[in-house]
């Protein structure tokens, strides 16, 4: 486990209205930060002005929300704000609640007191030696307003009408204590349809600059380096600081890493891919892989989140929908352009009959690989991952005519060069190398090579006729 403090990027926050506030998973890079701030600053803000007690912060997957309530309570708790967060932050006590554990409490009894929940809380952290805080001592420090409640991942209760119910509960205990600082978490869409009722300002979580990223990295693989060596010499750092730059430089290199890096779960895999030996970019079938498990799946299991679909299940229907998209030439559907399809995949995977529409929502909203650019119209987060499950759907039903037609047309071929390199970072590439230097254009050529050396395999007479 790596140390938090030492890993820890200070977010940028902005305020926003709720309806200008972005879903998808991917965001520009920010131009710049005017009426952006960080946390600390928050907090200042929190103890001085009445109207930023109340606190609902947005972002989307991966954007660092839990990360950031998780360090709050660390350097809460080890009193540690005012030198690692703010000169002059306010004393808290922490409490950190995540509202997927105890939203059935809420949920069985919706006038539960926050004093109740928050002892039955403290009570089930350790199941050996259970904490039991003193008669009445969370009480008083309520009425004392000296707690910081931080509440994480309203959108994580899945039943929209029983988040509506955990949302009318806050709401009740923002009623309850006036005073005293709340901090709530959601993915915006989640918020959106049980928002709060109570005056509170809302705040977006804002997607990395380049100096971030930057910073992140260097860490990162400082402190992996420190604990999978078990020491901390000049050496461990030189290698530390060695990988580190050959990291940043291919992200600077290629527009696509640029474009997911600015969101810290999306850059960890990077760097986790990174450092597995995985060049990239050269390699980046491998993370786009790694990425699609942890959104489609492995985030959902790590959060306790219960799902008819496995990750596996769910790819499958996308990879569907990717390649009959790149096939379309777009990126962009509605609905109905593409239920016919979804129904007919999803029989495929699952026994009970699912609603196309239903699985459309659940990719935007809980693993972000789906975005909706307006009011029914979706598309793929980044057309790379577009490329890449249409690569993977071709490899899989043994679709490669279609990456060998693209070579008779140059704008085809175009279009179809990415998911060509992807499809050959999987299996052999020698068909496609062969049709490659029969076509013997420029392009194609270029192509050939890139395939030759991203390609999983070839044949040696194919590698030998293009070296030739």
């Amino acid at each position: 486990m790596l140390i938090l403090q030492h890993m820890f990027v200070p977010l940028k926050i902005s305020q926003k209205s709720l309806s200008a506030i972005s879903p998808d998973l991917i965001q520009t890079l920010p131009a710049k930060l005017s009426g952006q701030q960080e946390i600390g600053e928050l907090l200042v803000l929190m103890s001085q002005e009445p109207t930023f007690r109340k606190l609902a912060i947005l972002g989307v997957p991966g954007s660092g929300k839990t990360t950031l309530m998780r360090y709050l309570t660390l350097i809460y708790a080890s009193r540690k704000q005012r030198k690692l967060i703010h000169p002059e932050a306010p004393s808290y006590i922490p409490v950190l609640m995540y509202l997927r554990d105890v939203g059935k409490d809420i949920l069985e009894s919706p006038k539960l007191p926050l004093v109740d929940l928050i002892n039955t809380w403290v009570q089930r952290l350790q199941t050996i030696e259970p904490l039991t805080p003193p008669s009445g001592w969370f009480a008083k420090k309520l009425k004392e307003n000296q707690c910081l409640i931080l509440l994480d991942g309203l959108d994580e209760i899945a039943d929209e009408t029983e988040r509506r119910t955990v949302s009318q509960w806050v709401d009740f205990q923002m009623q309850e204590y006036p005073d005293l600082p709340f901090i709530l978490t959601s993915r915006p869409l989640g918020y959106k349809h049980a928002k709060l009722q109570q005056p509170v300002t809302v705040l977006e979580v804002q997607p990395f600059t380049l100096a971030q990223v930057q910073t992140f990295i260097y860490s990162w693989y400082l402190e992996t380096e420190v604990k999978s060596q078990d020491n901390d010499d000049l050496g461990v750092r030189d290698e530390a600081k060695l990988q580190a730059d050959d990291l940043i430089k291919h992200i600077r290199d290629s527009a696509p890493l640029v474009a997911m890096a600015v969101n810290p779960l999306l850059l960890t895999m990077i760097a986790t891919v990174h450092r597995r030996g995985s060049a990239l970019p050269g390699k980046r079938v491998e993370l786009y892989k790694e990425i699609c498990q942890v959104l489609l799946e492995k985030r959902q299991r790590a959060k306790g989140l219960a799902d008819k679909l496995t990750a596996t299940q769910k790819q499958s229907v996308l990879q569907g929908l990717a390649l009959e998209l790149m096939v379309r030439k777009t990126r962009s559907f509605v609905l109905a352009e593409v239920e016919d399809l979804l129904r007919q995949r999803l029989r495929l995977v699952v026994k009970d009959e699912a609603s196309p529409e239903n699985f459309l929502k659940k990719m935007r909203e809980e693993s972000g690989l789906l975005v909706a650019k307006e009011e029914d119209v979706y598309e793929f987060v980044h057309l790379s991952f577009q490329e890449y499950l249409a690569s993977v759907e071709i490899r899989e039903a043994n679709h490669e005519q279609i990456l060998l037609e693209a070579f008779h047309d140059p704008e085809k071929l175009s279009w179809w060069s990415e998911t060509s390199r992807l499809y050959a970072a999987q299996g052999d590439s020698s068909n496609i190398i062969q049709a490659a230097m029969e076509c013997s254009t420029v392009e194609s050529l270029a192509l050939a090579f890139d395939c030759l050396e991203e390609g999983k395999s070839v044949t040696p007479s194919v590698r030998t006729d293009l070296e030739a």
